[in-house]
């Protein structure tokens, strides 16, 4: 009897008072765990079809959902502009969604306009002028006076713009913010640093990549030069943080793809860096054929080149890490290209080539009407189509 008794005792405490409703408090928190982490993996697994019926998807023709009357002056010029369409000519601007409902639009007298744009924000300029227009998509605008001849700039997500300024016997790439405010400034000379040939921003507006050209004795030598103006830069002289010298070559373009990613183009090769804080150089291609164009995304960079004695374009697409994911020839005469992640798009006033990152084609055809713009939209099945006379919605159809 005592026996059971404590046999009883010791069964009872493990069934005490409270115990059952713990255990099932604990089940129904695992069994919540559990649901939530079937719902994720069937949403993975549909988005994962979704995307390979995406990317296995070829379109034969196309819908307009809507067409829109346009009345644009012969010297406006078009962009893709964030999932948006930017129109810009000598007296002023403007940004319009892709059912053409105007987002903003701003007036001005400029020369030969130039325009920089990074996500929301775009910085409008006039070659050698002294004023920069910077504004978002919200329709917060602001006038940045320069007080000196404006060459280049560029802007950032958050507003950021760098400016290239001549100077007597000097160059400065002063940095404004959104209000402009002036944040930081950097002075370059051809007998020191040489000659800003491009200027990129990162996203965040903290790194600042410079290009250079100089001369020294009879050859041509460029630089790339990182510079931070964050924290980690302040303690550095000038800001610089890294930079790498190349002789016989010249490197007229320079860009930041994100925060920690730039590419620069030099006349014979192409050049990948990464780094958050302080640049390095990851990747380099050095080319013996001339590459007749650049054009890239979010994540990807095309280069376009024709080899000696053929009729055909040959477009290579290279990803973040500076490697080549997609090489495709093609014989049409383009006029732009879009490079995404999933898909590169070659298209002139007439026809348009589509295709998607492993080179198969997705759509081969002709527009309805001359186009001067294709602007993809956030649905990577529609697109905006721009003319002198018209802005169409249209959906891919197979």
């Amino acid at each position: 009897m005592a026996q059971n008794d404590r046999f009883k005792v010791v069964n009872n405490e493990n069934n005490k008072p409270g115990a059952a409703p713990e255990i099932a408090i604990l089940w129904h928190r695992i069994s919540k765990v559990l649901g939530a982490a079937l719902v994720i993996a069937v949403l993975v697994a549909v988005m994962i079809l979704l995307n390979r019926d995406y990317q296995n998807t070829t379109y034969s023709d196309y819908d307009i959902i809507k067409k829109s009357v346009r009345q644009d002056s012969e010297n406006s010029k078009y962009l893709a502009y964030n999932g948006h369409v930017l129109k810009y000519s000598r007296d002023g601007a403007e940004a319009f969604d892709e059912t053409d409902t105007v987002l903003w639009n701003v007036t001005y007298e400029m020369q030969e306009p130039k325009v920089a744009t990074c996500k929301d924000y775009v910085a409008l300029g006039d070659e050698r002028g002294t004023e920069l227009i910077v504004i978002d998509s919200a329709d917060n605008l602001n006038r940045i006076q320069t007080k000196m001849p404006i060459l280049n700039f560029c802007v950032s997500k958050q507003g950021v713009v760098a400016a290239v300024l001549e100077d007597s016997g000097f160059t400065w790439i002063k940095l404004y913010d959104n209000k402009g405010t002036e944040l930081a400034s950097v002075r370059s000379s051809m007998s020191e640093s040489g000659y800003p040939m491009d200027i990129s921003l990162s996203e965040s507006g903290y790194l600042l990549a410079i290009a250079y050209v100089r001369v020294e004795g009879e050859k041509l030598k460029s630089s790339v030069a990182f510079y931070n103006f964050g924290d980690v830069g302040a303690n550095e002289n000038d800001h610089y943080m890294s930079g790498y010298d190349f002789d016989d070559t010249i490197i007229p373009r320079v860009h930041f793809l994100n925060d920690s990613t730039a590419f620069a183009l030099g006349d014979n090769r192409l050049l990948f860096f990464e780094g958050d804080q302080k640049p390095e150089k990851i990747r380099e291609y050095v080319f013996d054929k001339h590459v007749e164009a650049v054009y890239y995304g979010d994540d990807r960079v095309a280069l376009v080149y024709r080899m000696t004695g053929d009729d055909q374009n040959t477009v290579d697409v290279y990803n973040l890490s500076g490697e080549v994911v997609l090489t495709k020839r093609f014989d049409l005469e383009y006029n732009d290209i879009i490079v995404e992640s999933d898909k590169l798009i070659i298209y002139n006033d007439t026809r348009c080539l589509m295709y998607n990152m492993k080179g198969k084609i997705k759509f081969d055809g002709f527009f309805d009407d001359p186009t001067l713009l294709c602007a993809p939209t956030k649905d990577a099945r529609k697109f905006v189509l721009i003319n002198r006379e018209t802005a169409q919605l249209i959906r891919m159809t197979k």
